[in-house]
């Protein structure tokens, strides 16, 4: 069925159209003007070559454009960082003291994420109708959209969790607004869209992209090779889904399929994987988390520094030392409203000692596949391969001793668990909101510390309040009644 018209709700759109007249660039899809991208109109009923790599081009800065919030956002919820500006109140306080706003913190990874879930929709109708491009073509184009569709409502879900998200978004604008499903099924929706991606970039046949690829995919650039990032984010999904309900099935599924990603247990490996590129360039987005020691907005929390592991000669976790140093500011940079020290600061977007704002962040890398492999190990009783990928990434990465075969077998499973979450922790810490998410997967909120007197952390991101409105729920509304 031919569809002109998409739809994510009625919030949506009104969040868009203001965010089009602040010039955010979050929402090129709608007809608005927008000099990278033709307008929704003119592509559905006109595509062309020129006018789809416009819009893929489009494609990839959406999925860029709220990561550095997502990474401070969750990571300050995992008390993986700090945000003390102090100039974007409630935001930077919501984190610490909740309750999490349905009107402020709420919108974050939500509306951006489905204006590009929509431009996404309105890519994947037109391609098949363009008369420049090959059949070939067509299939890279689809396979390619639907796999950066998938990642959107990865990161929407794992914001949203029990509270799940609406899926049947391409929709017309008269219909009601999609319902909610539950994250099982979200994931699933994920999964599905994966798979069907993947068989759309195996029927490319060796074609090329018929648009340009960013740097970021340097190595994943052709269909076959984009194939193997579209394999990490579903073993990736997989493993998530086990932990949202699914059990051993999912963690099998997950080992079943990451032989067919980028996976490759070599020290050389380990930063391998598309990122998301930035540029001082005119026009360009920069990265926003590549801060100088002496800046006063984004900090490591220092209770990192409580919980690091120690090298067999007493340094502390290599990994705290390559990705943080100490603040410079002197006297140490606080706000009232948060109080807690700026006294660390992050380095890993720095390139030469100094912060680069065109330092790439990382969508998924080669470290994290090995982890997700352990997990799933575990998550299936294969405990000795789950140690050999366990203390690859202790001795490698954090240049820590490796655990024996006896201490490993005389943990208990919540030992083993907590082990895992240490290294997903350090490995990943400031590239994802690892240490929150995990923790909320396996009911281990509790065990990040509040930071701040009085504090608390928050369960997960709320729903927007104009997608509550929408459905004639309350504030801070609960779609699925959990």
């Amino acid at each position: 069925m031919t569809r002109t018209v998409h739809r994510v709700g009625p919030a949506l759109v009104t969040a868009c159209l203001a965010a089009a007249s602040l010039s955010l660039g979050a929402c090129g899809g709608f007809n608005i003007t927008n000099t990278n991208q033709p307008t929704q109109t003119d592509l559905e009923n006109h595509p062309t070559r020129s006018k789809l790599s416009a819009a893929a081009t489009g494609i990839f800065s959406g999925a860029r454009s709220d990561i550095t919030g997502f990474i401070w956002q969750v990571g300050s919820m995992g008390r993986e960082g700090i945000n003390l500006s102090g100039n974007n109140q409630p935001d930077y306080q919501e984190p610490y003291f909740g309750p999490l706003s349905s009107t402020q913190f709420g919108g974050s990874e939500w509306t951006g994420r489905f204006a590009n879930i929509r431009s996404i929709n309105v890519y994947l109708d037109a391609a098949p109708k363009a008369p420049d491009l090959s059949p070939q073509e067509v299939s890279a184009s689809q396979g390619f959209g639907k796999t950066m569709e998938a990642l959107a409502f990865l990161y929407v879900i794992e914001t949203r969790a029990a509270l799940g998200a609406p899926v049947d978004v391409d929709r017309p604008v008269t219909a009601p607004p999609a319902p909610f499903v539950s994250e099982d099924s979200v994931y699933g929706f994920i999964i599905g869209l994966l798979d069907s991606a993947q068989t759309a970039l195996q029927n490319a046949n060796g074609t090329s992209f018929p648009f340009p690829i960013p740097p970021g995919f340097t190595g994943f650039d052709q269909p076959s090779t984009f194939l193997l990032f579209n394999r990490a984010l579903k073993a990736k999904a997989e493993v998530l889904r086990a932990t949202a309900g699914c059990g051993q099935p999912c963690f099998q599924a997950a080992l079943a399929t990451l032989p067919e990603s980028f996976i490759d247990p070599t020290a050389s490996s380990l930063g391998v994987g598309p990122e998301f590129d930035f540029s001082t360039a005119s026009g360009d987005q920069q990265n926003g988390l590549a801060e100088p020691l002496d800046g006063t907005t984004f900090f490591a929390d220092t209770f990192m520094l409580v919980h690091a592991q120690r090298q067999s000669g007493g340094a502390i976790d290599a990994r705290v030392l390559a990705k943080t140093a100490r603040a410079t500011r002197v006297p140490l940079w606080t706000i009232p409203a948060v109080p807690l020290p700026g006294a660390l600061k992050y380095t890993n977007y720095f390139t030469g000692g100094q912060p680069d704002l065109n330092h790439p962040i990382p969508i998924i890398r080669d470290e994290e596949l090995i982890l997700l492999r352990a997990e799933a190990e575990i998550g299936t009783g294969d405990l000795n391969n789950a140690l050999t990928d366990i203390n690859f990434i202790r001795t490698n990465s954090g240049h820590l001793p490796a655990l024996s075969s006896g201490t490993w077998t005389s943990m208990s499973d919540a030992e083993r668990i907590n082990e895992l979450l240490y290294e997903r922790w350090f490995s990943l810490m400031w590239e994802q909101g690892t240490r929150w998410i995990d923790a909320r997967r396996y009911n281990l909120l509790s065990t990040i510390e509040p930071g701040v007197p009085g504090g608390q952390v928050p369960q997960r991101m709320p729903i927007p309040q104009d997608e509550c409105s929408a459905r004639n729920l309350p504030t801070n509304c609960d779609p699925l009644g959990t």
